[in-house]
């Protein structure tokens, strides 16, 4: 099968395009054809060793994996051949840690493809607990765009930010991939948005996901646009995928009791908390968010088929673009998600 490895961690031209050995499924495993994967920025760092230097070589990456089952080991029941299905985008490598609730508490709970090999292959193999079918009937190139940002919204909106009907939140990165997504799951909740974007192009993609305000982080301080947009009242939620120097404007752009969540690291890996007594005194809230559970992932299915929540598919190359795919991922050049076709030519 062809594969996109690699065998040492380092810039983009670390990925190679070789020809592997089709897997055997496994007791309990199912074999996948891979039919779409969707690439991240995560894999930029699990590439670049960022996640884990440590890993053994060659590696296969990729989280957002769409397919069809191609071949099922003993004692899988509940997929049949041919059926397409959604490997779950994370969950614990080691299984004496599978039936921690929820999974991914469990400490060896990565993204698919950090600790085991993932998608960026024509074909992989995965326990079938980690299998979903599909129930949305897109095609596997937009769907590919959805698993590791649907999941990772969904519990970072509805379950860590608790954000309900009539609330006011903030979006961070609106045009990113998951940005994208978790304005979609925070409308679909009910709430109203308004979300960080760096340029026209990308306030004019978030609006039609349902923003219902734009801020140009270029140009105007986003607290200061959020005090505007809430009448200085503050925003419930903060969804934010920055971190790093981001930090102080979040609290300040929450009302009393809000909630900041932290699910990315996009503008670095520390931040402070310019004073404590305004953050204890106003019962603020920060709070980390770590992708999601299968039961997340199917929630937010549950959405796309009810078309509340919709892929955002920047474009989909074939796996030998992989190395252009990550070189656009670098260079902040996606609007919404890149995705591989390995059977394409």
């Amino acid at each position: 099968m062809k594969a996109a490895t690699i065998r040492t961690f380092g810039d983009v031209d670390v990925l190679n395009l070789e020809q592997l050995d089709v897997p055997e499924p496994a007791d309990g495993e199912v074999l996948v054809k891979v039919l779409a994967v969707g690439v991240n920025y995560y894999d930029t760092l699990v590439r670049s060793g960022a996640v884990n230097d440590q890993l053994p070589l060659p590696h296969v990456m990729g989280s957002d994996v769409v397919g069809e089952v191609a071949a099922l080991g003993a004692g899988v029941d509940g997929f049949e051949i041919g059926q397409r299905v959604i490997v779950a985008p994370g969950f614990p490598g080691d299984p004496k840690e599978w039936d921690i609730d929820p999974e991914n508490l469990a400490p060896s709970y990565f993204p698919t493809g950090t600790i085991g090999w993932g998608g960026y292959a024509q074909y992989m193999r995965v326990n079938a607990r980690w299998l979903v079918a599909d129930p949305t009937g897109l095609p596997a190139e937009s769907l590919a765009a959805l698993p590791l940002v649907l999941t990772t919204a969904m519990r970072a909106v509805k379950v860590n930010g608790e954000v309900k009907p009539g609330q006011k939140v903030l979006v961070h990165a609106g045009a990113s991939g998951s940005g994208s997504m978790a304005i979609q799951v925070a409308k679909a909740l009910g709430a109203e948005v308004i979300t960080t974007v760096g340029s026209e192009a990308k306030a004019e993609l978030a609006r039609t996901l349902g923003a219902d305000a734009t801020v140009l982080y270029k140009e105007e301080r986003f607290a200061d646009a959020v005090a505007r947009w809430t009448g200085g009242a503050g925003v419930d939620a903060v969804l934010d995928n920055l971190g790093g120097s981001a930090m102080p404007d979040n609290l300040e752009s929450l009302r009393n009791g809000g909630i900041v969540v932290n699910y990315g690291l996009l503008s670095g890996a520390r931040a402070e908390i310019p004073a404590l007594f305004p953050f204890f005194k106003n019962q603020r809230q920060i709070r980390g968010s770590w992708m999601g559970t299968v039961s997340d992932l199917e929630a937010g299915l549950d959405l796309v088929k009810a078309r509340k929540v919709r892929p955002v598919l920047d474009a989909a190359l074939p796996l030998d673009d992989v190395r252009e795919a990550h070189r656009r991922i670098a260079a902040n050049a996606v609007r919404g998600k890149l995705v591989l076709l390995p059977w394409a030519a």
